[in-house]
């Protein structure tokens, strides 16, 4: 669904692996990404339906990451893998032309291990619908959200985007160290059982 053959190109002359490109590009200093760091560290705690992103955008890299869709068994399955903000825009404009109409999305792949520079409150809306007056009950998820994060990252998903997704209805889960799958209308599996979705956190990151 995304990028186009062009923005594709676009994305290529920006990033700073390309080398013409790195040569003109400012570093950031140290001290300003211990700032960043210590900025992202804080938490404040929320109430239902608040939301906090990053106004950094995502890389170059990561925009041109591969948005694809698919339809299987009447299920809407997004793969996103890195996508960004922009991408994940372009690729909902371009939903109407394969008939998909937005939001509704059944099974949802949250970009870049729950990052918060690659959603936002439009974006979320755009895909997922908008927030719900209150948190649903427990079994009652309207989607699936699945977020692909090592166990060793502490920092990610990070819980102002875990939280965006259950503002919308889903059932969130994290691979996290595991085997998970998703599956619907399928026989039971030796070894396999349900996995426990992640509670909804009552603070977000500042």
């Amino acid at each position: 669904m995304a990028p186009t053959k062009n923005r594709y190109l676009d994305l290529v002359v920006e990033s700073e692996k390309t080398p013409e490109s790195a040569k003109q590009e400012e570093r950031v200093d140290v001290n300003t990404l211990v700032k960043m760091v210590a900025k992202a560290a804080a938490m404040l705690r929320a109430a239902w339906g608040e939301e906090t992103f990053s106004s950094q955008e995502t890389s170059a890299e990561n925009d041109m990451s591969v948005i694809q869709y698919a339809n299987l068994c009447d299920k809407r399955i997004l793969l996103t893998a890195d996508a960004g903000r922009k991408a994940l825009s372009e690729a909902a404009d371009y939903a109407p032309s394969i008939g998909l109409e937005l939001p509704g999305i059944d099974r949802f792949q949250v970009p870049h291990h729950g990052s918060r520079r690659n959603v936002s409150t439009e974006v979320l809306d755009l895909w997922l619908g908008q927030r719900l007056p209150s948190k649903p009950k427990k079994g009652e998820g309207k989607f699936t959200a699945i977020v692909s994060a090592a166990e060793k990252d502490k920092d990610h998903p990070r819980k102002s985007v875990i939280r965006a997704v259950i503002h919308r209805g889903a059932k969130a889960i994290a691979t996290e160290g595991t085997n998970i799958r998703t599956s619907y209308n399928a026989p039971d599996r030796d070894g396999w059982v349900a996995v426990e979705p992640i509670p909804y956190p009552e603070e977000q990151e500042e």
